[in-house]
């Protein structure tokens, strides 16, 4: 599935990207692999997922944290990150960014 905007298709790849390099910035936060579990569930592939909603991107993230950050704060500045990133390079707005944390780094 790719994205169509105004003119231009962004593929899902440039997406992914779009969201990693967002998520990178944010200190103790890093995009996870999708769990086995997330693998087979229909409509979940990687970890990150999207769907256009009324004209705006609905974004689900998987995270991993650093172990001891507090995680409703690091979950804050991804979804503020993420939405403020991908909707400066697509131009589309994003109405939600839905975090999940998947695991925990040492």
């Amino acid at each position: 599935m790719s994205l169509r905007l105004d003119g231009a298709v962004v593929a899902d790849e440039a997406l992914v990207s779009m969201v990693r390099g967002a998520v990178a910035s944010v200190e103790g936060a890093r995009l996870d692999r999708p769990s086995r579990i997330a693998r087979v569930l229909p409509g979940r592939r990687g970890a990150v997922d999207w769907r256009v909603e009324r004209g705006a991107l609905a974004l689900g993230v998987d995270l991993a944290v650093t172990y001891g950050v507090v995680l409703p704060d690091v979950a804050r500045r991804v979804r503020r990150q993420v939405a403020d990133d991908v909707s400066a390079m697509t131009g589309m707005p994003v109405r939600c960014v839905d975090v999940t944390v998947t695991g925990l780094d040492g």
